[in-house]
C-alpha cells in the first residue's frame, strides 16, 4: 500500500506567503578527495504560523496549481537564498521550470532570471520530468541561462521520477547523480552505465557531483567511482539553516 503523501492546505500556504514564513538550508557540497566545501545546495524551507515546518514537495505540488502563485513563491525564495548565502564558493539554486513557463526563445525575460547577476558564482539546477515537453522548456532554460552566462547543472540524474535526453546532457556543465545510483553498484549493468556517464562527462570537460553520501562506504564509492564532488547526510552538522523573522 502506498504511503499518503503529506499535503499542505490552501490557508497553510496563504498564512506562508503573507507572512514571509520562508527560509533556506544550505547544504556543503564537497571535493571527494579532500573534502573542502567548495559550494552550497539552498534549498527552500516554508513554515506554518506554529512555526513548524512545512514539506516543501507538498508546498511545490500545491503550487503548481496555481502558476501565478508558483513564480510568486519561488521569486521570493530566490531573493531570500541570495540575500543570505554563505559568502564563498559556489551556489547552487534549484529553478522550477514551472515558475518560469511562459519563457520563450523570442521572449526569455523573466524577474527570476534577472536574479542571477553573478555568473561567478551561480549555478542553477535544472531537471527533466516525465514528458517531452518539461524537457524542451529545461534545454531552453539551460541554453537561456548558458547566454547570461550562467552554468547549469542537471539535477536527480538516475532518479526513479526523471528522464534524461541526450541534448540535455551535452547542454549543461555539471552533472548530479541521484542518491539511487549507490542502491544499485551491485547490478552491473547499472554500474557500467553509470561508468559510461562519468566517462562522457571528464571526456566533455563536465563536473560531476553524487548526492546522498550518508556513510563512509557511500563515500568510498564516490571516490573510487572518480566524480568530482559529493553531497549528503554524511556532512549534516555542516548544514546552515536560516528562516525569516
Amino acid at each position: 500500500m502506498n504511503r499518503q503523501q503529506p499535503q499542505v492546505s490552501a490557508a497553510q500556504l496563504l498564512d506562508m506567503i503573507e507572512n514571509y514564513r520562508i527560509g533556506a538550508e544550505y547544504q556543503p557540497i564537497k571535493r571527494s578527495d579532500t573534502l573542502e566545501t567548495v559550494a552550497h545546495e539552498a534549498l527552500a524551507r516554508f513554515y506554518s504560523a506554529e512555526q513548524q515546518a512545512l514539506p516543501p514537495q507538498a508546498v511545490f505540488d500545491a503550487l503548481h496549481t496555481s502558476p501565478l502563485t508558483l513564480t510568486q513563491v519561488e521569486l521570493m525564495s530566490k531573493r531570500w537564498q541570495l540575500q543570505h548565502a554563505p559568502a564563498h564558493g559556489l551556489l547552487f539554486l534549484n529553478l522550477d521550470p514551472h515558475a518560469v513557463s511562459d519563457i520563450t526563445a523570442a521572449a526569455p525575460q523573466h524577474p527570476i532570471l534577472d536574479l542571477l547577476c553573478d555568473p561567478a558564482r551561480l549555478v542553477v539546477e535544472l531537471i527533466e520530468n516525465t514528458n517531452i515537453q518539461e524537457a524542451e522548456h529545461s534545454m531552453l532554460l539551460a541554453q537561456l541561462l548558458a547566454a547570461r552566462g550562467i552554468r547549469t547543472a542537471l539535477d536527480d540524474i538516475g532518479g526513479p521520477d526523471s528522464m534524461v535526453a541526450i541534448p540535455m546532457l551535452c547542454a549543461v556543465d555539471i552533472y548530479k547523480f541521484d542518491r539511487q545510483w549507490l542502491r544499485v553498484l551491485d547490478q552491473p549493468r547499472l554500474r557500467h552505465m553509470l561508468q559510461l556517464l562519468l566517462s562522457f562527462a571528464r571526456a566533455e570537460g563536465k563536473q560531476t557531483i553524487l548526492e546522498g553520501v550518508e556513510t563512509a562506504a557511500d563515500l568510498a564509492q564516490a571516490r573510487a567511482l572518480g566524480v568530482d564532488m559529493v553531497q549528503g547526510y554524511l556532512f549534516r552538522e555542516e548544514f546552515i539553516n536560516q528562516r525569516a523573522h
